[in-house]
């Protein structure tokens, strides 16, 4: 390959508050992708996460500006104030960067099962945008992941078959990544990402011999974690090439529907 590969399907643009993390500006985002050989990255506004309320779409579209064309923007959407962000996302379907929505029940405080998503999975049937949410396990820790185990996804995902459902972290450890391997294997429309802090012994190998290997997506939930701690994951993972593949950039280009070049 002359060119660069990898799609980073799970990522963020901005500040996180008043957390440390890596440097989350557009500049160094690109810097690093050329230096992994990642050609895409598919990401959300971190403000418009921490806040609520707010889509992002702003931000987004400058840093697919900055980026030349490299950063694709999710929608965020509060299902608090779903009206307000679903007229601004409407407002932008015709952007070349758009790739989906993102959802975030623990941000916002709100089930993942809770009706008030429902208008957000009636907007993505219409316009056929793909949802991004994060998914994790129980945690004694953080009480606010158990709005948003997979488990708490299914009503939607079967109700609303159409829509193309990414369930960030795999549903994180334990029993969350046990539920999300049922949801992907039981419902065509539900896809599964690994990014973030999930560091099991072997766990690509163990995702691909739960689920088929298309439905696996590489994600680093940079600047939370960086490409690397995934990749090397994946490049050393004892599965074959084609599965190497598709789990680093074939799957998110079905998956979000998002326009690249041939390698």
């Amino acid at each position: 390959m002359n060119k660069p590969f990898i799609i980073d399907a799970h990522m963020h643009i901005g500040s996180a508050g008043q957390l440390s993390v890596a440097d989350p500006t557009v500049g160094h985002v690109v810097a690093l992708m050329d230096r992994l050989g990642i050609a895409r990255a598919i990401g959300s506004d971190h403000t418009a996460l921490l806040e609520g309320g707010k889509t992002g779409l702003a931000r987004m579209a400058r840093a697919f500006e900055e980026s030349q064309g490299r950063v694709y923007g999710l929608a965020v959407v509060d299902p608090r104030a779903a009206s307000k962000c679903l007229s601004e996302l409407e407002s932008r379907l015709d952007w070349e960067g758009l790739a989906g929505i993102k959802i975030h029940p623990p941000c916002h405080q709100t089930p993942a099962d809770d009706p008030s998503y429902r208008a957000v999975w009636e907007f993505a049937a219409d316009h056929d945008l793909t949802i991004l949410a994060h998914s994790w396990s129980l945690s004694d820790y953080n009480p606010s992941q158990s709005l948003s185990v997979p488990r708490r996804f299914e009503r939607w995902a079967r109700e609303f078959a159409s829509v193309r459902l990414v369930l960030g972290h795999a549903g994180g450890r334990g029993t969350g990544r046990l539920e999300a391997i049922r949801l992907a294997n039981e419902c065509a429309n539900v896809h599964l990402d690994f990014a973030g802090d999930i560091y099991c012994y072997r766990l690509i190998e163990t995702l691909v011999k739960a689920v088929p290997s298309t439905k696996i997506l590489f994600g680093s939930d940079f600047p939370w974690t960086g490409p690397s701690d995934h990749l090397s994951r994946v490049l050393l993972a004892d599965i074959g090439d084609s599965d190497k593949a598709k789990i680093l950039r074939l799957n998110a280009v079905n998956a979000y529907k998002v326009k690249m070049e041939p390698c």
